[in-house]
């Protein structure tokens, strides 16, 4: 009987990230726009005829057509999993997408954390497409890594994704400067705390990679991301804002279309081994589906009573409220030395300063961190009219 061979291919990488079409196809025909885009490398031989080729995460907006020959194959479609996108078609701005979108409140939330973000840090936004330095280039993506890295550690989970992004690294550059992707970034002065790699095929464009800085969570970076993509988006005539795959909660926030991905099975009808293996894939599938959908179950109510991916012991300090018009208070008088946030014995502060920014919209050009010399395992975090008193303790779990 032989060895059947079975292709895969992951439809949304393939065009995307690597750039090519899997080769059953010759022809991808953009639903929204009528535009067609012939693959240069497809192959038309009938070797399909002896193998199975399976095509996975096909979004509805983008249909394949494959060649005439595989007429003669059999196609089975099945729906496994869900793939979330922003369709732009109709706005004019991301003020008029947002309303359509979201209640009044989540709107005034957002907007007024932008404002905060923008008032306690020196902020800009920077898109590079088309055109960066290859310095430039590596710094950023070497950042991003970082980004992720921090974010897994924060959750206790394994970052084992490195070696994918060493191997997209060898290409991101030149895909940057031949406008098959970009790097949209906010930057706190000449520090990047957020970093999303996209990639671009027509009028879509497909957030592939996404890293912020965890010690600004307080000010909804991820959200404020989104908002700049949408932005460009439209400035730029781009259709679709695709978020791919993966149950997050703010793609339900984002996302006005969610939909089942395309997986699709060719194979040939006069086979007994074809029509014997497909279906034995499908239940499969069927069986690993099921087990996802009560494994993501479980995860969600055990993030409800608050176990799931419970992070690594962190610094809980004590935490002291000072108002800076009493002059009185004895630890302000206290000798001190002034420290750096952004070196590494300083690190722990960092979220505790920015929180108190965020609390009070002072600017960091504002803000003072002191370590009492002569109290152990004190620290002062001085704005312009209050401040706090951090009391170093043990760390918990």
């Amino acid at each position: 009987m032989g060895i059947v061979k079975i292709s895969n291919y992951n439809f949304t990488f393939c065009l995307f990230k690597e750039q090519h079409v899997p080769p059953i196809y010759h022809t991808i025909h953009n639903t929204r726009t009528g535009q067609n885009y012939v693959s240069p490398k497809s192959n038309s031989s009938k070797a399909w005829l002896s193998r199975i080729t399976e095509i996975r995460c096909i979004p509805e907006y983008l249909n394949p057509v494959p060649h005439t020959l595989d007429n003669r194959l059999k196609i089975l479609k099945l729906n496994r999993i869900k793939g979330f996108y922003i369709d732009l078609t109709g706005f004019s701005s991301v003020t008029d997408y947002m309303n359509s979108k979201m209640g009044s409140k989540q709107r005034s939330r957002l907007k007024s954390r932008m404002k905060r973000l923008e008032s306690c840090f020196d902020i800009s936004y920077q898109v590079y497409f088309g055109e960066i330095e290859k310095n430039t280039y590596e710094e950023l993506f070497h950042n991003m890594q970082e980004l992720i890295k921090r974010r897994f550690d924060q959750i206790n989970r394994e970052f084992n994704q490195a070696g994918k992004l060493k191997a997209l690294k060898k290409r991101g550059f030149d895909l940057i400067l031949d406008k098959k992707a970009s790097f949209h970034v906010i930057y706190d002065g000449a520090r990047p705390i957020d970093i999303c790699l996209n990639f671009h095929f027509q009028d879509i464009l497909n957030g592939a990679i996404r890293s912020y800085d965890i010690d600004y969570a307080k000010f909804g970076l991820g959200h404020i991301d989104i908002t700049k993509h949408v932005e460009w988006c439209l400035e730029h005539n781009y259709g679709i804002l695709d978020f791919m795959w993966g149950d997050q909660s703010y793609k339900y926030d984002w996302c006005n279309n969610v939909a089942f991905l395309g997986h699709h099975i060719y194979y040939n009808p006069k086979s007994l081994v074809h029509r014997l293996i497909v279906p034995l894939r499908v239940l499969t599938y069927r069986f690993k589906d099921y087990k996802e959908v009560k494994k993501v179950e479980k995860q969600k109510r055990a993030a409800l009573s608050r176990t799931a991916h419970k992070s690594k012991p962190t610094e809980r300090p004590e935490i002291q409220e000072i108002d800076l018009q009493n002059k009185t208070d004895a630890t302000l008088s206290e000798p001190y030395k002034e420290v750096n946030i952004h070196t590494a014995t300083y690190f722990w502060l960092k979220p505790l300063v920015f929180n108190f920014q965020y609390q009070h919209r002072d600017h960091s050009t504002d803000i003072t961190v002191r370590e009492l010399t002569n109290l152990s395992n004190t620290y002062l975090v001085l704005g312009k009219n209050k401040g706090i008193i951090v009391l170093r303790s043990s760390i918990e779990a």
